[in-house]
């Protein structure tokens, strides 16, 4: 090799290396531990401690357990409602409410659809994962049920590549077959950690269009879900441990306390037998011979605001929220601030809601629920579809966004129907109650703001739409 070319492959050797910095091996990323395995391999050995830690979190600690509760509050609200269009809409609705609307559609007799939502996406982010089991019962009219399970249930212990009696591969207790779709989920009888759980758990053979598995996939061939808090798990333990230690810092300063030192004892300090019991204010005390008296220097606490603002905000962003829904801390948020946080945030909210909610468990309630019809023999019209209306969205500032929402509408930018939808109605029942409500008014004779036919938007009546004896009529009134 000539001394050119040696330069040369020196030269791109050391471009080389310097590609990724972070793929270097140095003092710097010495203790940056990493793995090569699969999703299934990653979390296999991990998934009963962060389930553990995750569900101490949400037991202890106050951010852990809110960050649930607004996630929840804002994917499920009191209820993502559904509504039937098609031929047979209207009786079909009417049956869905006397399923979906009540208890009957739980096993466990406890909720009805709108609750068994907001169990499921707790345990989600709780547990990383949850299990819908549909049970057939003895009910004429409807014989589907779903029964909620803890991810727990997974017998986890039927190991990765461990083959079943017929040849299927089960990982982590879940079991595909030769193509690779899952097959059946191999359940404990009862939950592994209940007190009444024997020795030895009994495992039942589930067929997976039974169960309903809820998760959110990070990589692609992942089977089993993890905690929502995973990321942010150790963070979060530390910054509760670092506010303990604030607390009892500040409750040691606020123990104001005096010490007395004798400087010579061999000088005959006489009674002080009162001294030292008590401080009150303005109180001149002689001491005795002897005697000085020093007072305790108490701890302060610098900063504390700004570090835990900080911490606060990594862990917004961890699970998925802005600063403002996660702490309650709007003394820095603007309007503008605070809806550029709330649009950002929504967009996983409604990525959330999309896939778990809609089509992980409410799209197939609904097939479901139109096998039961057709068993039942209830006709079900080929245009049959179901409509999912997300709960209320609140506005940050009403009197700026409604007229947002009226001159979208008027610019052809958005529909009447996506904004009603927007605030979480019905727009079909909206439009019935709006037409009753006209026709009442035209029976009664009342003009209101309300309606355009009369009045434009400023409250004024429309030019030549009103009879002058009806114009009088409401002036006078």
């Amino acid at each position: 090799m000539s001394k050119k070319q040696s330069g040369l492959s020196k030269f791109f050797g050391r471009f080389s290396k310097r590609k990724y910095e972070a793929a270097s091996k140095s003092k710097r990323t010495s203790g940056w531990l990493t793995g090569n395995g699969d999703a299934n391999s990653q979390v296999g050995g991990s998934l009963s401690i962060l389930r553990e830690r995750s569900r101490d979190l949400r037991r202890n600690n106050p951010i852990a357990k809110r960050a649930i509760e607004v996630t929840t509050n804002n994917v499920v609200g009191k209820g993502i409602q559904t509504r039937i269009t098609g031929k047979m809409g209207d009786a079909l609705q009417i049956k869905w409410k006397k399923w979906a609307g009540t208890t009957r559609c739980d096993y466990n007799g406890r909720h009805n659809l709108a609750g068994l939502q907001r169990v499921i996406m707790d345990a989600i982010q709780e547990s990383g994962e949850v299990l819908v089991r549909k049970r057939f019962v003895n009910d004429k009219e409807f014989p589907t049920q779903y029964q909620i399970l803890e991810s727990d249930f997974i017998n986890s212990n039927k190991s990765d590549g461990q083959e079943s009696k017929n040849g299927n591969t089960i990982i982590q207790g879940i079991e595909f077959d030769s193509n690779g779709k899952r097959v059946a989920y191999h359940l404990y009888a009862s939950h592994p950690g209940s007190f009444t759980t024997t020795l030895k758990v009994k495992t039942n053979r589930i067929p997976a269009d039974q169960i309903l598995h809820l998760f959110r996939q990070e990589r692609p061939g992942q089977v089993r879900g993890v905690p929502w808090s995973s990321s942010i798990m150790i963070r979060l333990k530390d910054l509760d441990d670092f506010q303990d230690a604030q607390l009892m810092r500040q409750k040691i300063a606020a123990l104001f306390t005096a010490f007395v030192h004798d400087i010579s004892a061999d000088v005959d300090n006489g009674d002080t037998s009162d001294f030292g019991e008590s401080l009150e204010p303005g109180t001149i005390e002689e001491l005795p011979p002897g005697k000085t008296i020093t007072f305790a220097d108490p701890p302060s606490v610098e900063n504390y605001k700004e570090f835990t603002s900080v911490e606060q905000r990594s862990i917004a962003s961890g699970f998925g929220l802005s600063y403002a829904a996660l702490t309650g801390d709007l003394s820095d948020v603007n309007f503008s601030a605070g809806r550029m946080g709330h649009l950002e945030m929504n967009r996983n909210i409604e990525a959330w809601r999309e896939a778990f909610m809609i089509l992980g468990f409410l799209d197939p309630a609904f097939d479901d629920f139109k096998k039961m019809m057709e068993i039942t023999g209830q006709a079900v019209p080929s245009d049959t579809e179901s409509k999912h209306i997300p709960p209320k969205r609140e506005m940050i500032d009403p009197t700026k966004e409604i007229p947002a929402s009226i001159k979208a509408i008027r610019a052809g930018l958005s529909s009447l129907s996506d904004e009603i939808s927007a605030s979480g109605k019905d727009p079909d029942e909206v439009m019935d109650q709006l037409e009753k409500d006209l026709k009442k008014q035209e029976e009664k004779g009342l003009i209101l703001d309300s309606n355009p036919k009369y009045t434009n938007i400023s409250g004024k009546l429309q030019e030549g739409d009103v009879s002058d004896e009806t114009q009088e009529n409401n002036q006078d009134s």
